[in-house]
């Protein structure tokens, strides 16, 4: 079962979009390798101790931790991607701004 959210708004002053954008790098940066080794080494092999016991952990962990589409490892990748998109978004409304900003410079000039 998803959980949806209403969408949020978030209220920034245009000085602080490239503070916004390096705080979600950075997130990226760390989450980024730990998402790379857990899509190499997701799996657990096999039970280690070769018993019903640690053979029912192992099959539960693969099918509910990494392979669910609602589970954990699916979760964290699509924070990722969400982190991406919206570091993606302040970047392109940052070029926006300054662009804007850049135009009402050039009217200015031209009216004085």
């Amino acid at each position: 079962m998803s959980t949806e959210y209403p969408p949020v708004t978030l209220r920034l002053e245009p000085h602080a979009i490239p503070a916004l954008r390096k705080a979600i790098d950075d997130v990226l940066g760390q989450l980024t390798p730990h998402l790379t080794l857990m899509g190499q080494d997701r799996y657990i092999p096999g039970p280690w101790l070769g018993d019903p016991d640690s053979a029912a952990l192992v099959e539960f962990y693969n099918r509910q931790v990494m392979d669910a589409p609602d589970g954990p490892y699916h979760a964290l990748l699509a924070y990722r991607d969400h982190l991406e998109a919206a570091r993606d978004h302040l970047a392109h409304i940052e070029a926006d701004y300054r662009r804007v900003d850049g135009d009402n410079a050039d009217l200015w000039g031209q009216l004085r």
